[in-house]
């Protein structure tokens, strides 16, 4: 039996735990049509689905005599889902086993340097089980009488340093080597180190913003505040990169206190610092040290209830 409405105080926690209870419905929905979806997908991939749609389209194909030649069959737009479906996981495949492509560019402007001749590399990175918008690096060689590579142009946003990974691994300089070059005393350019390097760079930095957005998610921090009654309070208030690269992290707790948490190209949580009222809070900082960013969110929440 629900308490009296009379009660203001009542009435919002009633209010509070049926906000609950439909956001916990809304998630158990998403999570069903996400999962039919898979399921949907699995079974038109499938082989044996392609060859029963196409024995189904066979047997009903109209006669020579019949004047519903151009109507479509109940099975073209399975047919026609499952080529699509077959298609896009062919791409996946492909983009998965490999993440970094070459391709060849001939730019346009006559005045360009070696002839118009341009080195595309493509970039291909999935986060949270998708695949997001590839980056792209052009290379020319604008020095004549040499090898050497430069950046021409680029799409890798400034969270990642591109600067130092093309001064370390192209470099242009006096002194410089291009590759197939043979100069002991020279700095060699390496093509295939520079591109694992700058791929690696990009993997990270997107493994942690998605690991910060799900912290945000874990502790509700982007939900709205509910119209019908107090939500649950929250314990932490923000969660957020303190720098460009997302290798700090920054915490807010509703007491006051603030954290720094610094992360290294693994994932692993390096350093931690906790400052309170009462100092640092060495207890909290520990759960936090003990192991990677990926279940920080759960050793956070076993000293808060």
């Amino acid at each position: 039996m629900l308490p009296s409405i009379d009660d203001p105080t009542r009435s919002d926690a009633v209010g509070a735990q049926l906000d609950s209870e439909i956001s916990s419905l809304q998630a158990q929905i998403l999570a069903l049509k996400s999962q039919r979806k898979l399921q949907v997908a699995t079974i038109l991939s499938s082989r044996h689905t392609k060859a029963t749609l196409t024995r189904l389209r066979a047997s009903q194909r109209p006669t020579p005599h019949s004047e519903s030649q151009s109507v479509p069959t109940d099975t073209t737009p399975l047919l026609a889902a499952a080529t699509a479906q077959r298609a896009h996981k062919q791409e996946n495949l492909y983009r998965a086993c490999a993440g970094i492509t070459t391709f060849r560019v001939q730019d346009p402007d006559p005045n360009a340097v070696d002839g118009g001749k341009v080195l595309g590399i493509r970039i291909d990175v999935s986060s949270v089980g998708k695949f997001i918008k590839p980056y792209y690096i052009m290379l020319n060689k604008p020095w004549p009488g040499t090898e050497l590579l430069r950046v021409h142009r680029h799409t890798v946003p400034a969270s990642i340093p591109l600067t130092a990974l093309v001064e370390r691994y192209l470099p242009s300089g006096k002194g410089s080597v291009a590759m197939g070059e043979e100069n002991p005393g020279g700095k060699k350019q390496d093509l295939r180190r520079f591109v694992r390097a700058l791929r690696k760079e990009v993997v990270g930095y997107h493994n942690r913003t998605s690991v910060i957005k799900g912290l945000r998610r874990e502790f509700k921090l982007d939900e709205k505040e509910s119209k019908k009654g107090k939500s649950r309070e929250k314990v932490i208030t923000d969660i957020s990169a303190a720098d460009a690269e997302a290798k700090q992290v920054r915490i807010e707790w509703a007491d006051g206190r603030i954290g720094r948490v610094v992360i290294d190209e693994k994932g692993e949580v390096k350093q931690c610092v906790i400052i309170g009222e009462d100092g640092r809070d060495g207890e909290t900082e520990r759960r936090v040290l003990a192991g990677s960013m990926e279940g920080i969110g759960e050793r956070m929440r076993e000293g808060m209830y």
